[in-house]
């Protein structure tokens, strides 16, 4: 095996969407329309994608069942150019499948099945990481078990990759320290759970996030407000959000802003740059439906920030 840009080690699935006028409550029987099938990946897969599609040399790693969502993730991730060495198939286990609510506003909330990921092993996934020595980053997050994504990235981090972590899922305790992870995405809600403080000043949150993890940098998604970030240097990052009328699908966007600011950050971007630059990413794949037709090239995507860049000097 050769070293690649970006490792991926999260989970693939297939998303399920329906179309509601709110968030059911307790014991309520909701009314949804437009129930279907699309295509939208696990946070594994869509990153994978993601990344294959703006040129990088990216492998995934994860364990799906052998069905026709298994089928589906490896055909997308490979024609996105991806290696999928380590897409390891078990006839034991079944891909797993999510629900998506899709709110009037474009707003989503995730409903998440059991995880075919949930079956990978220590030991397979120390091959995988082993087997592509020298790589750059490591991206990983809790659609795997917490204990063998963290695993993955201590060991990544050993053999000198940066690492990078959504700890999506949150889990129900506290973290590990996390001295070994590079760079920790969350979004607002998940910052506020990890500092144990509401959202009120941003460079407290990010800071409370900072020091209840001991991540290296923080990122933290704050959807139509943009984001903002705290460096290991102590700089304190807020980027802008760029708008757009138009908006489709919130679903996927925070995975495609964590993938599109690591490919920058390869590219030598600074993480400012990197993050400004994903915000576009962001705005262009939240007019699009589903996860994976939301991932673009990298022309198509230099080609909406020309346009956005243009239309802004004119007005």
């Amino acid at each position: 095996m050769t070293a690649r840009d970006a490792i991926v080690l999260n989970s693939h699935g297939v998303g399920q969407y329906a179309y509601c006028d709110h968030m059911p409550s307790w014991g309520e029987t909701l009314s949804v329309s437009k129930w279907h099938i699309a295509e939208d990946g696990g946070k594994g897969s869509n990153v994978t994608v993601a990344l294959g599609r703006l040129g990088l040399d990216v492998a995934y790693v994860g364990k799906v069942g052998d069905d026709a969502w298994g089928d589906l993730g490896e055909k997308w991730m490979s024609e996105a150019g991806a290696d999928t060495t380590f897409l390891y198939r078990d006839p034991s286990v079944s891909t797993g499948t999510g629900l998506v609510l899709l709110g009037p506003d474009g707003s989503n909330a995730i409903i998440d099945g059991d995880s075919s990921s949930s079956a990978l092993t220590v030991d397979e996934v120390t091959a995988a990481i082993e087997g592509m020595r020298g790589s750059k980053y490591f991206i990983t997050g809790f659609e795997v078990p917490e204990g063998i994504a963290l695993e993955g990235a201590r060991r990544a981090h050993h053999l000198g990759m940066k690492t990078v972590l959504n700890p999506s899922p949150l889990p129900a305790g506290s973290l590990p320290p996390l001295g070994f992870i590079d760079y920790l995405f969350v979004n607002e809600v998940e910052a506020a759970a990890l500092a144990g403080m509401a959202k009120s000043n941003l460079e407290s949150l990010a800071r409370g996030v900072l020091q209840a993890t001991s991540a290296r940098n923080v990122i933290v998604t704050l959807g139509s407000d943009g984001s903002c970030a705290l460096t290991e240097e102590g700089e304190f990052l807020k980027v802008d959000p760029v708008k757009v009328e138009n908006v489709v699908n919130t679903a996927g966007a925070g995975d495609g802003f964590m993938a599109a600011t690591v490919a920058n950050l390869v590219w030598g971007k600074t993480l400012r740059e990197a993050m400004e630059w994903a915000s576009y990413y962001s705005a262009l794949a939240v007019t699009i439906d589903g996860t994976i037709p939301a991932y673009r090239s990298l022309d198509e995507v230099n080609a909406f920030i020309n346009g956005c860049q243009s239309k802004t000097c004119e007005e």
